[in-house]
């Protein structure tokens, strides 16, 4: 497999969940779906070792803080 996604759930979650795709399309699909619910969510390529996106979201003070890196 070529891309990997780890995702979080829960807040302070003690373990990340991972899905393997060969397919970047069926990857970046995924990836959007889960940004919609996940704290946390990764997409990267393993064959080349790089993350391709990096999404994060928080509630600060009650406040939301979205990061896409």
């Amino acid at each position: 497999m070529r891309y990997m996604i780890c995702f979080t759930v829960k807040p302070y979650a003690q373990k990340a969940e991972t899905e393997y795709y060969e397919s970047f399309s069926d990857a970046v699909m995924r990836y959007t779906v889960l940004c919609g619910g996940c704290r946390d969510v990764v997409l990267s390529d393993i064959e080349q070792g790089v993350i391709i996106r990096h999404y994060s979201c928080r509630m600060l003070h009650g406040a939301i803080s979205v990061t896409a890196y």
